[in-house]
């Protein structure tokens, strides 16, 4: 087998040199090792099994240069963005990105946190600009994310923003689309992490969630264009209820009816 080259059947890429794969790969690896060792030696060398002194030291040492070349082929493979070992992820590329070993917290397997760190840096690569802050916050929150600069926001009259705002931006999260978060502080936190390393020095940001609430009047047909009132007045309910007599009249007599014609009561109203 050629050195330092992809081995197409292995399934074991942990750091961990031990196990029935290991092993296997140990034993062909050392097997060709140990035969070009026989091979150098002078023809008075003729054992070709491991039972003279000389056999079994050179295939002690074969074993072992065996095990030296397999781990040396792994640190060669670890170079490589895309076979990094899952526990050298964050110091052969994570390393590129983030500081002082912080990451988001995220519920990645070990594959979607090497394409979570590879994204990071594509996106890194991208420039400081509106869209790939907006790509790195989806990486968060896939979808509902959107990017509002303050200065475009100061051009639109009585919107509260001035020149004082200039150097800042907006990120808005549809949560209709996308959900409000379990943990919007972790949320948050993991939002700021990403966009300090991506956004310029000198710019502020602030997060905010919209939250909509779905309007469908008339089941679809929209709002109808029409009007509806009421009119009512409680001094007319007062001529068609006769509680102790008439008012002004009779207030202490023997409260009987009273026949009423000709009566003027248009300044009542």
């Amino acid at each position: 087998m050629a050195r330092f080259s992809k081995d197409s059947d292995r399934l074991n890429y942990t750091v961990v040199q031990e196990g029935k794969e290991y092993q296997q790969r140990l034993t062909k690896r050392s097997q060709v090792l140990f035969s070009n060792l026989m091979n150098l030696l002078p023809s008075t060398y003729i054992s070709t099994v491991c039972g003279p002194n000389y056999s079994i030291e050179l295939k002690a040492v074969a074993t072992e240069l065996a095990r030296v070349e397999m781990s040396l082929e792994d640190v060669y493979f670890d170079t490589d963005f895309f076979s990094t070992r899952s526990e050298f992820l964050y110091s052969i590329v994570g390393y590129l990105v983030f500081l002082d070993g912080k990451l988001p917290t995220t519920s990645f397997d070990d594959e979607g946190f090497r394409e979570f760190l590879l994204n990071v840096i594509e996106i890194y690569f991208q420039g400081s600009v509106p869209k790939s802050l907006q790509e790195a916050v989806q990486l968060l929150i896939p979808s509902g994310v959107s990017i509002t600069e303050n200065y475009l926001l100061a051009r639109i009259a009585n919107s509260g923003y001035d020149i004082s705002d200039q150097f800042g931006f907006q990120v808005t999260v549809d949560s209709t689309s996308s959900g409000f978060p379990t943990d919007v502080f972790s949320l948050n936190k993991d939002i700021k992490l990403l966009l300090d390393i991506l956004r310029p020095a000198h710019t502020l940001f602030s997060v905010r969630y919209l939250f909509r609430d779905p309007y469908d009047p008339n089941s679809g047909a929209g709002v109808l264009d029409s009007t509806r009132f009421r009119m009512a007045n409680y001094w007319y309910e007062d001529f068609r209820v006769f509680p102790k007599g008439l008012k002004g009249r009779d207030r202490l007599g023997v409260k009987v009816n009273i026949k009423v014609t000709a009566e003027d009561h248009s300044e009542d109203f």
